[in-house]
């Protein structure tokens, strides 16, 4: 049975807001320069890398199906390509924030 393409529409707009919208609250609370930084719990680290690493496929997924997603309505094509892209670099900078790397 083929996906329903505005339920993908529905869980790529969800995915890459909820990505900006947690990106956004960890740049707003990124340590000052100079500051310590206390690491947290192991487990805790690896959850956030699992959970920020499969947002970011699950919006890769939904970049490589995006005519599939917009098949019904070609007129929304750009908008969710800039809306997949910006929750794709969202959860980029997430994971590599996890990471330690950003």
């Amino acid at each position: 049975m083929a996906a329903d393409p505005r339920q993908e529409r529905i869980g790529a707009t969800v995915l890459s807001l909820g990505a900006t919208v947690v990106a956004g609250l960890e740049w707003l609370d990124r340590p000052q320069p100079g500051e310590f930084v206390e690491t947290g719990p192991d487990w805790y680290v690896a959850f956030n890398v699992a959970l920020h690493g499969a947002i970011l496929l699950l919006l890769l997924i939904a970049l490589a199906r995006l005519t599939h997603i917009v098949a019904d309505r070609p007129d929304l094509r750009a908008l969710f390509l800039g809306l997949i892209l910006v929750g794709t670099l969202a959860a980029a900078y997430l994971v590599g924030r996890d990471l330690g790397l950003v």
